[in-house]
Formats: C-alpha cells, structure tokens, sequence
C-alpha cells in the first residue's frame, strides 16, 4: 500500500515537471516538496543521520537540486543542517559544487 501510493505520488510529480518544462517553467516551487521529504537526512538533532532513503533520494534526482536550493531561503538554511543537505546531495547522486550557492548558503570550496 505504501509503495503504490509512494509510486502514485511519482508519477504525479513526473507528470508535473514534465508539463512545466514544457511551458517553459522550471521549479514552481518544486524544492519544497524534495525538503520535505527528506527531514531525517537534514535534521540538526541527528548527529549521524542514516543514508538518505530512497524515497529522498529519488526525489533529489527527480526535482534536482537546482530547485531544492531555489527554496533555501536564510530563515530556512539556519533551520536545516546545510552540510547535510550538500552531504545528501552527493550521497543521492547529485552532487553540489565546491563553492556554489544553494540557496542563501554557499558550499564550502574542497
């Protein structure tokens, strides 16, 4: 049951990414929903936190992380633990740039 509706949900966002890229869009707001869905991986709590799930993971490659760090605004950047995030970036396969800018934050150079 949980992975049909896991599934439903990727279709729906498949479809919704596809049909913005047509219109010539690109995130609307798209990032909010990869945080989301991720809280375990960037969570400031967690010492140590688990490998990103694949539920997370899938939706890092699917929405990108140019729209996730579109969404990181200052306010949420101090709530998240930002290393975490460059960290599940490149455990997910997609990895940010030493010295880009995510959001308000900017990774750290190599």
């Amino acid at each position: 049951m949980e992975k049909q509706i896991f599934g439903q949900c990727l279709i729906v966002l498949m479809i919704l990414l596809s049909s913005s890229q047509i219109q010539g869009k690109t995130c609307n707001g798209l990032g909010s929903v990869a945080m989301v869905g991720c809280p375990e991986a960037t969570d400031w709590n967690m010492p140590n936190p688990p490998r990103p799930s694949e539920h997370c993971c899938t939706l890092v490659r699917v929405i990108g992380m140019d729209c996730i760090c579109e969404v990181v605004t200052k306010e949420m950047a101090a709530a998240i633990d930002m290393k975490k995030l460059v960290s599940v970036a490149a455990t997910c396969g997609r990895p940010l740039a030493p010295g880009s800018q995510c959001g308000s934050y900017q990774v750290p150079s190599a």
